[in-house]
């Protein structure tokens, strides 16, 4: 199990992404690797500004307003704090902005950040005027599990780079291998674990702080989670799915992510399926001050789950499931090279790249269009014009984990946007029609497609689902981001069997 130095985002993640936006980066963005923020100018500019922490070659700003299309600009460099000024705002106008920046080679990207113009503070009522709020547990197993046998494992960072747990009493403590001698220390296959994890028996309320960035409330049922920390006690190491001597491989459990700093970071959060299924949960997302109250996730039973899942998913997918979980076609070994599944959407790549391999490739959204051809086994390509780019042609594997040739280190930012769309488009199975990449009605209506993402889209409340890592593209996913910084009245998980 490799320890993992969890960061702002995910490489799923992707994490908290708003409607129709695309990330781009080669890896996570770390949160204590810069600073940002919005300060008005007057009441008709605002300036973005971007600190990094470790000097960058280039940052740009991408930002959304109403009525226009996705802006993107080289921000310019003052003293170290990058700056791009927006100008033809009225007071109320939204403005959601995101960066890619530069740190020693690699590009990344941020979370999306949201700025009101003329816009106040304050407290939204209910979320406690600290910046905290109510993380509601409930216990919806129909009888199948007690309280105190759901177990909840809060972590996140409260510092930039420094991770803590959250205690039930609402405070964070910083993680610590010593706990793993400590007395209550939890013990499984004679090795010792620091027992980080309290029972819905022993709060069904908690208090998330004002400040959890990189968040993930792990739940499991019947049996705590068993995480180790790294010596430093910088690092800690999540459940390895292509493991199955982890210690997590026989626990039933789930995930949900968030990230949130009062005043700063909107809150956002999500279910998902990007790496696994264990139960049905549900997060309603409320914040009464604007009328605010979003529900995402699954009501099914898992029985019903199950069952439907192995009655709608090709012969390819139905191995995925098992006693403990549905293993996403991403964390199976099934579709990685030497797996019985190597080669899935080989003729589907195969047929796509011989497509623009005799035609040109078109692509057109956000007001941006993309056009190239496939020459020599390798999409050349510009974007409005500038360019050439380049993307290689992708595997499987890149496919359904939308990774290596659509997503790896040495990619222009131009190159991993484009390699992004193209990880909807062929986990959707519309990537033979660009016309159909921005139609979620013809999504996966094909022989080729991600049966398993499919699966959890039509099952999933609004038909809203993680399937993938690239799955915010176009607005499918679960993600649920405020439209301000101000905490929730309340984060309520109900945890279904």
């Amino acid at each position: 199990m490799s320890f993992a130095r969890r960061r702002f985002l995910r490489v799923f993640v992707l994490m908290f992404l708003l409607a129709g936006l695309t990330q781009v980066s080669v890896g996570p963005a770390a949160a204590a690797d810069y600073t940002q923020g919005v300060t008005s100018l007057n009441a008709s500019q605002a300036k973005i500004w971007f600190k990094p922490t470790t000097p960058s070659a280039l940052v740009d700003v991408h930002y959304l307003v109403p009525n226009l299309g996705q802006q993107n600009f080289r921000m310019a460099n003052v003293s170290g704090t990058w700056e791009q000024t927006v100008s033809s705002l009225s007071s109320g106008t939204v403005i959601e902005y995101w960066f890619t920046y530069e740190k020693s080679g690699p590009l990344y990207d941020t979370g999306h950040f949201s700025y009101t113009h003329g816009g106040g503070g304050g407290n939204p009522g209910g979320g406690g005027g600290n910046g905290t709020f109510p993380l509601v547990l409930q216990n919806n197993t129909r009888g199948k599990w007690t309280n105190a046998q759901i177990y909840v494992l809060v972590l996140g960072m409260g510092t930039p780079g420094e991770w803590s747990y959250l205690k039930p009493d609402g405070t964070l403590a910083h993680i610590n291998h010593n706990e793993a001698s400590a007395p209550g220390h939890l013990t499984k296959n004679g090795v010792n674990y620091a027992n980080m994890q309290f029972t819905l028996a022993q709060a069904s309320t908690v208090r998330i702080p004002a400040r959890l960035e990189g968040g993930r409330v792990y739940i499991s049922v019947g049996s705590p989670m068993y995480i180790p920390i790294s010596p430093d006690d910088r690092g800690w190491g999540g459940p390895d799915l292509h493991n199955p001597a982890d210690p997590n491989a026989d626990v039933y459990f789930d995930w949900y992510e968030l990230t949130y700093q009062y005043g700063v970071i909107p809150y956002g959060g999500n279910t998902t399926q990007v790496d696994m299924f264990g139960f049905p949960m549900t997060a309603r997302l409320q914040q009464s001050a604007i009328g605010y109250d979003q529900t995402v996730g699954i009501t099914l039973t898992r029985d019903q789950v199950l069952a439907q899942y192995q009655s709608s998913v090709g012969a390819a997918f139905k191995p995925l499931a098992g006693t403990y979980r549905i293993t996403a076609p991403r964390s199976s070994g099934l579709f990685a090279p030497g797996g019985a599944q190597q080669n899935y959407l080989q003729a589907y790549i195969d047929q796509v790249w011989n497509q623009y391999t005799a035609g040109q490739f078109t692509l057109t959204r956000l007001n941006q269009t993309f056009t190239g051809r496939v020459t020599g086994g390798r999409l050349w390509f510009t974007k409005d014009g500038a360019g050439p780019f380049v993307l290689n042609k992708p595997t499987t594997r890149d496919v359904v984990e939308c990774s290596g040739a659509l997503a790896s280190a040495g990619m222009t930012t131009t190159a991993l946007e484009l390699g992004a769309e193209f990880c909807a488009a062929f986990n959707r199975g519309v990537a033979a029609n660009t016309a159909n990449w921005y139609n979620p009605a013809a999504y996966y209506s094909g022989a080729s497609k991600n049966d398993y993402s499919q699966f959890f889209h039509t099952i999933g409340i609004g038909h809203r689902a993680y399937g993938f890592a690239y799955d915010d593209i176009n607005d499918q996913s679960s993600v649920k981001i405020l439209p301000n910084a101000n905490p929730p009245t309340a984060l309520t998980l109900s945890v279904g069997w």
